[in-house]
C-alpha cells in the first residue's frame, strides 16, 4: 500500500437488482465493479477534483449484519493520485473528503444502468422495461467516508473484509439440529447489537445466497494500486530482500533443526517444485477413469 491517506467508499445497487443478481452473478457483479471503478476513474481525471491517475482496492460483498442479501462493493481509495507529469498530486479540500457524494451517485447509476441495458439486450430480457423505470426513479446513493487513515491502518482494516463470507465464527452463539442463533448490529437503530434465531433450514439457505461463481475474483485492485503500477510505484531492490531462512531466524527460530529430535540438523536432499494440478473439466467424464493419469 502507498504511504498515503486512504477513504473509505461504498457503492450500494438498489433492492430491485437483486433477482437479476441472484440469477446471473457473474454478470451482475462484473457489470457492478466495473461501474465503481468507471466512476472513481471519472472523478480522478476531472481537474476540478483531482486531475490525476487514481487507485482503488475493492471488495464485494453480498451480504447484510443479518445475512440478508445486500450487494455492494466497499473501496479503499488512496487520497491522490499520479498526474501526466509523474508526479504525486493529492485530492483537494486539504483531504476532508474525496469527491462529492451526491455527484458520484449520479454518475454511478448512470454508468451501472447503460452497462446493465447493455446485458438485458445481449441477453434477450425484453421484459426488464419496467425495473428500469424504478431503477431511474429510485435515488442511488454512495456513501464515502473520512480517511481511515495511513497504509497499515488500511491493511487492518481490508483484514476484516476479506475471507469472511457472511457471518465470522465468533457471531454465532447458538447452534443445533433445530436452530441457529447469532449476533447482528441492526443499522435502522444506530447499530444496536441483537440476537436473530433463524431455523437451520433457513440459516443454511441464506449463507447459500453468498456464495460466490466459481473462479470469481472479490478483491480486486484498479489504477495506481494495480499490477501493472507496482514497478512504477515501487522500486524494490529483490536482491536486497531477505529470505524466509533468515526472516524466521530473526525470530530466533532454527529452521535447519529438526523437528523429531529436537538435536540434529535437517540435511537438504532435493527442491520439490509445486506442481498445478489438472484443470477442472466443464465435461466431466460419466465414468470413473481407471489406471489413468492426467498430467498438465
Amino acid at each position: 500500500m502507498l504511504p498515503v491517506e486512504y477513504f473509505h467508499v461504498v457503492f450500494t445497487i438498489p433492492e430491485q437488482v437483486n433477482t437479476l443478481c441472484l440469477a446471473y452473478p457473474r454478470q451482475l457483479y462484473s457489470i457492478l465493479f466495473k461501474a465503481c471503478w468507471h466512476t472513481l476513474d471519472r472523478f480522478g481525471w476531472d481537474h476540478k477534483y483531482l486531475g490525476a491517475q487514481l487507485g482503488a482496492t475493492m471488495v464485494l460483498h453480498t451480504w447484510g449484519s443479518n445475512l440478508s442479501f445486500h450487494p455492494h462493493v466497499h473501496c479503499v481509495v488512496p487520497g491522490g493520485g499520479v498526474a501526466w507529469n509523474g508526479k504525486w498530486k493529492p485530492v483537494k479540500n486539504k483531504g476532508k473528503f474525496l469527491f462529492p457524494v451526491q455527484a458520484m451517485s449520479a454518475v454511478f447509476k448512470g454508468k451501472f444502468l447503460a452497462e446493465l441495458k447493455e446485458f438485458c439486450k445481449s441477453t434477450g430480457l425484453d421484459d426488464a422495461q419496467e425495473l428500469f423505470k424504478e431503477l431511474y426513479a429510485k435515488k442511488w446513493v454512495v456513501f464515502a467516508k473520512n480517511s481511515t487513515g495511513n497504509s497499515e491502518a488500511v491493511i487492518k482494516y481490508l483484514a476484516r473484509y476479506t475471507h469472511n463470507i457472511a457471518i465470522s465464527h465468533h457471531r454465532i452463539q447458538r447452534i443445533d439440529d433445530q436452530e441457529v442463533v447469532f449476533s447482528y448490529k441492526d443499522y435502522r437503530q444506530g447499530g444496536k447489537q441483537k440476537s436473530m434465531r433463524l431455523t437451520a433450514q433457513e440459516f443454511v439457505k441464506r449463507f447459500m445466497l453468498h456464495i460466490l461463481p466459481h473462479g470469481f475474483t472479490r478483491i480486486r485492485h484498479y489504477g495506481i494500486l494495480s499490477s501493472q503500477w507496482r514497478s512504477r510505484l515501487f522500486k524494490v531492490n529483490i536482491q536486497a530482500l531477505p529470505t524466509w531462512q533468515n526472516l524466521w531466524q530473526t525470530m530466533g527460530l532454527n529452521v535447519a533443526r529438526c523437528p523429531a529430535c529436537k538435536t540434529g540438523n535437517l540435511v537438504w536432499i532435493k527442491e520439490i517444485r509445486p506442481a498445478r494440478g489438472p484443470p477442472i473439466s466443464s465435461n466431466p467424464p460419466t465414468k470413473p477413469l481407471i489406471g489413468r493419469t492426467s498430467i498438465c
